[in-house]
């Protein structure tokens, strides 16, 4: 039954078309009202009181980034394979930039691990550093850095 209630009608929509996972007020009363009902029967069955906390799957999220990211990744002409590729070589490593910025920026609250793993990349530390020096890049106009932001700026300014 409570499957049934979570189904949704409308999925909503960034501007470029790609689908937006957000839960509704009338979802996330079902999920409160299932887990005061479940703390309940553990109480009463029990004779423990416990305290449950939901927990959110990032799995639609990640769907949304890697939609997002293979997206920008038509821009450039490229395979989102094409840049998760641990190579320096043609600039792959501008473009992870300008995904992670993105994916960042788009989704606030992505693990920096889960943007890593979607670009190749096996360190969060460095989506972190690589975040921070493509805002640097770009404030200062750096004209090889520019070169792949122009095609996907639009991605910056849709929020």
């Amino acid at each position: 039954m409570t499957h049934m209630l979570l189904q949704k009608n409308h999925t909503p929509t960034y501007k470029n078309g790609s689908t937006m996972n957000v839960h509704t007020r009338r979802e996330l009363s079902i999920v409160s009202h299932v887990i005061t009902r479940a703390q309940y029967e553990i109480q009463q069955q029990a004779g423990i009181e416990v305290v449950l906390i939901p927990r959110y799957s990032n799995k639609m999220m990640e769907d949304d980034v890697k939609q997002l990211f293979e997206a920008m990744c038509d821009c450039w002409n490229v395979q989102m394979a094409w840049v998760s590729d641990k190579s320096r070589a043609n600039d792959r490593p501008t473009m992870r930039k300008l995904l992670w910025m993105v994916g960042k920026k788009k989704f606030p609250h992505i693990p920096y691990s889960m943007l890593a793993n979607l670009t190749g990349a096996t360190d969060h530390a460095g989506v972190i550093k690589g975040i921070r020096s493509g805002y640097n890049w770009l404030n200062v106009q750096d004209e090889k850095f520019l070169k792949y932001y122009e095609p996907v700026k639009s991605y910056f300014e849709e929020l």
